[in-house]
């Protein structure tokens, strides 16, 4: 027993109630939001309930004995299969929040597809890195390198094309974006760095502190994600029904 690997399978636990919680929460505040925004809650609802549902059964799966051995048994697999459902959706709430002026659907097909390239190239990236017993992989390294470029592309694609359509934005949402950017190009970095661990041979305790940031980064990039979208359409919203409000008497 670790201290370490039993604060690791304990934040699995904690992961699971934090998004459950937040899937509750989004779910709630969707009324609130006026028609044109509530997409933005109900996504960000679906997100943080794809995410409880893997988290319960991942942390069915490490169990709490303060094994090492517990952690790093458990599949990839779950890892990428949360994060091909989840990260598609939520690159979605840029055009969401673009709103409906003009057709997003170019902006959606091309994040969507960046992201797939980017979760696809990881995943096999990983599986090479397992068959080598954890170790330096040429195939490895090249998945690292593709999926690296979807990353940067998304990246691109959040700072020129989503910045110039949002100037015409209300202040709110331009802010909103702002902020949602930075999670994809900061809170999203956590993963390559969690791969090049893994591909380097950190040891067991460096992998079982990997799944330590994953599990806290899932939350942050998901609940908080989620929580600023939908306070800058809130905001909008609130400033939209007094306005309605005030032109009605």
């Amino acid at each position: 027993m670790t201290t370490l690997a039993i604060i690791t399978q304990y934040t699995y636990w904690v992961a699971f109630l934090c998004l459950a919680s937040g899937t509750i929460y989004f779910l709630a505040e969707r009324n609130s939001l006026i028609e044109e925004y509530r997409a933005t809650a109900t996504t960000a609802a679906v997100v943080c309930f794809i995410a409880a549902a893997n988290y319960f059964v991942m942390q069915g799966s490490v169990g709490r004995d303060g094994s090492i051995e517990s952690i790093l048994n458990f599949p990839t697999e779950f890892r990428y299969l949360d994060w091909l459902i989840t990260t598609p959706l939520i690159l979605t709430k840029f055009p969401s929040l673009l709103g409906s002026g003009e057709d997003r659907r170019p902006l959606v097909v091309t994040l969507i597809f960046a992201d797939v390239v980017m979760i696809a190239t990881g995943f096999a990236g990983e599986l090479a890195i397992n068959q080598a017993g954890g170790n330096f992989s040429s195939l490895g390294l090249g998945m690292f390198l593709a999926s690296g470029a979807a990353f940067c592309f998304i990246i691109y694609i959040l700072f020129t094309m989503v910045v110039a359509a949002s100037k015409d934005k209300l202040k709110p949402i331009r802010d909103g974006l702002k902020r949602l950017r930075l999670f994809i190009a900061i809170g999203w970095m956590i993963y390559p760095i969690g791969y090049l661990m893994a591909m380097f041979g950190i040891g067991p305790e460096g992998l079982v502190l990997r799944e330590l940031i994953y599990n806290i980064a899932d939350v942050v990039n998901k609940v908080g994600f989620g929580l600023v979208a939908v306070f800058a359409v809130r905001q909008v919203s609130r400033d939209q029904t007094i306005r309605k409000a005030i032109a009605s008497l």
